[in-house]
């Protein structure tokens, strides 16, 4: 614990700002984790096949209720093209119905992900000022300093550069790091409910047809 405080007092003023932004990222991380890994998790072969399994039944309130259940975003526009099926409404409503309601939840799926990747660059932008500002103190003040001062101000400004700039990495790698995986994550959550939305309708229609 000590080492950690004598990193930061021997960093400057310029760990603060870079401490704040990693405050924002943390906070990015944190709900885009719940977000994908608790609110978003869902089996979508598995509720796709109850869901057309109680179709078949004729027990599409049942279907309903189920993805009233569930809450994720792949359930909300199952349940909207599950309420329109059972209005009798026709093809195209049902469609219309699905995509307004893809044009709200979607976009939620990848909110706030970009945010990382600034964060990232502007932790490692704020680290290298400060090892700019460092070096500056660190020169500047060794040709003014008294000889017998000179070792001790030449590591005060190398601390300062050093400092900052180790911490603006350590903000910047973990924020790319999960800016990646998000990425991915927020890909295959979308491209699951294409599919899934797309298969419920076709058996829908197919079921009207039949």
């Amino acid at each position: 614990m000590e080492a950690i405080v004598r990193f930061f007092k021997e960093g400057g003023v310029w760990m603060y700002p870079i401490i704040v932004v990693s405050a924002f990222a943390l906070a990015v991380m944190l709900e885009r984790l719940f977000y994908y890994y608790i609110h978003c998790r869902i089996n979508a072969k598995a509720l796709l096949t109850q869901l057309t399994r109680m179709v078949r039944n004729g027990d599409v309130e049942k279907a309903r209720q189920l993805c009233a259940r569930t809450k994720t975003p792949l359930s909300s526009i199952l349940e909207s093209a599950l309420w329109h099926f059972q209005q009798q409404e026709p093809d195209h409503e049902i469609q219309n119905a699905v995509d307004e309601i893809a044009l709200r939840e979607l976009p939620r799926i990848q909110r706030r992900t970009h945010y990382l990747s600034l964060f990232a660059n502007v932790a490692t932008l704020m680290g290298l000022l400060g090892t700019i500002f460092g070096l500056q103190e660190a020169f500047g003040a060794l040709a003014a300093a008294d000889p017998s001062q000179k070792a001790t101000v030449l590591a005060r400004g190398i601390a300062i550069a050093m400092n900052t700039t180790a911490l603006g990495l350590l903000v910047a790698i973990p924020c790319m790091i999960l800016f990646s995986i998000f990425g991915s994550k927020a890909n295959t959550l979308i491209e699951e409910i294409d599919e899934s939305s797309v298969r419920l309708l076709n058996f829908l229609y197919a079921q009207r047809r039949s």
